[in-house]
């Protein structure tokens, strides 16, 4: 009896110490960091160009890890009228690739400088990939530009589920003029192109897509009239007429030859019918501007006429000084004056006329840059009349400032 409960404590003490060792299980995958979605897609139809803006991952899909991102992929297709809305499966196809946007790496941003900055705005046209340097960050809103394919597009190859849903879809019965007569017409959706961005981790895994932007093929809008450029000293004006008084537009600026900026100079269009900027004489400014009809984050964008430009010359003279005195002394007439407040100031000159000053001559061949002047050049028994101009740094001059008049009397002795 005593040997069979031996074994018995024995056998119960083997399987607690078995529990407590506890028992390995299958390992665990390893961690795959993937990038989260592209944000914030917009897109800009113009002829045969479509630009997308959109905001780069800035994070994971897992935020506790660290971010992979290499690049944003874009896939596009164009679907003939009629298509159903393509699901983003049918969409993410390696023949839907259409371009890639290379992004700098993470690590090379927190070695250049650990300071965050705001986002910034970088343009990307396609063709080779850029130095990584100058490449766009995580979390930086870029643009991206296509030119539209041309020829006939491919009919998508629909799940049950769209065939099923256009197999029944249903015509509308319109009204026709004058008697009234209901036609059937089956709705149709227009030639689109469809977009979506992806973002690709550095081990080529795709993070989860954007939404997806619909570019629609049909009507635009009538093109505004020609701008009309124009300038004061502190600011460049567009002004624009259209049919519809009020009407959006966007302003596109451009360089003579029609090149054109990846980004308008405002995001959303403007409906003042003018707009400004600031600008450096000699320097040309050319400019577009184009009607838009938006549908909620895609516009439509008219045709433009040809860049109007223009190059600001600086023809804009300073203020005139102001409060000009002048102490004769015993040798010598000292002139003082304000200070003129003005950007492109190069100094002032001093004019001095005789008698009845009608006429006055320059004292000084170059401008003169402290606020006082000793004209050691008179005689005595000469009546003077002194005046100032100030002049700026391509020499357009001020008007004259008020005049002073001095009599050099001659001295007598006691």
């Amino acid at each position: 009896m005593t040997t069979i409960r031996g074994v018995f404590v024995v056998l119960v003490g083997v399987l607690l110490a078995s529990a407590a060792c506890g028992k390995k299980g299958p390992p665990l995958p390893p961690l795959r960091p993937m990038p989260a979605a592209p944000t914030a897609l917009t897109a800009r139809h113009t002829g045969d160009r479509v630009v997308l803006r959109l905001t780069l991952p800035s994070a994971g899909v897992d935020p506790a890890l660290a971010l992979s991102l290499a690049r944003v992929d874009i896939y596009a297709r164009t679907l003939p009228a009629g298509s159903p809305i393509p699901r983003v499966e049918q969409l993410l196809k390696p023949e839907n690739v259409v371009g890639s946007i290379e992004v700098r790496p993470p690590a090379l941003d927190a070695a250049a400088d650990s300071t965050p900055t705001s986002p910034t705005t970088a343009a990307i046209t396609g063709g080779a990939a850029a130095p990584v340097k100058t490449r766009p960050a995580p979390g930086d809103v870029v643009t991206w530009t296509e030119t539209v394919p041309t020829g006939e597009p491919t009919p998508l190859e629909l799940t049950r589920e769209q065939a099923t849903r256009l197999a029944a879809q249903r015509p509308l019965w319109v009204p026709v003029a004058p008697a009234g007569l209901l036609v059937s017409m089956t709705p149709v959706t227009l030639q689109a192109r469809y977009y979506v961005a992806v973002g690709v981790s550095d081990r080529d895994r795709l993070g989860p897509a954007s939404a997806t932007l619909v570019v629609p093929f049909g009507p635009v809008p009538e093109s505004p009239g020609v701008p009309v450029l124009t300038y004061i000293e502190t600011a460049l004006t567009v002004t624009w007429t259209t049919a519809v008084s009020g009407a959006p537009v966007r302003v596109v600026e451009t360089s003579a030859s029609g090149e054109e900026q990846p980004v308008p100079t405002v995001v959303a269009p403007i409906t003042t019918g003018s707009w400004s900027t600031p600008f450096i004489f000699g320097v040309e400014r050319c400019f577009v501007i184009r009607r838009v009809v938006s549908q909620g984050v895609v516009s439509i964008e008219s045709a433009s006429a040809d860049p109007q430009c223009t190059t600001p010359e600086d023809t804009f003279p300073p203020p005139a000084p102001v409060g000009l005195v002048a102490v004769p002394g015993p040798e010598t007439v000292t002139l003082i004056w304000d200070p003129v407040s003005a950007p492109d100031l190069a100094g002032y000159f001093v004019l001095r006329g005789e008698g009845t000053g009608e006429t006055l001559q320059r004292l000084t061949e170059a401008p003169v840059t402290s606020l006082q002047y000793a004209d050691a050049t008179t005689r005595t028994g000469v009546r003077y009349v002194y005046s100032v101009i100030a002049v700026d740094i391509v020499g357009n001059p001020s008007a004259l400032s008020d005049r002073v008049t001095v009599d050099r009397f001659v001295p007598t002795g006691r």
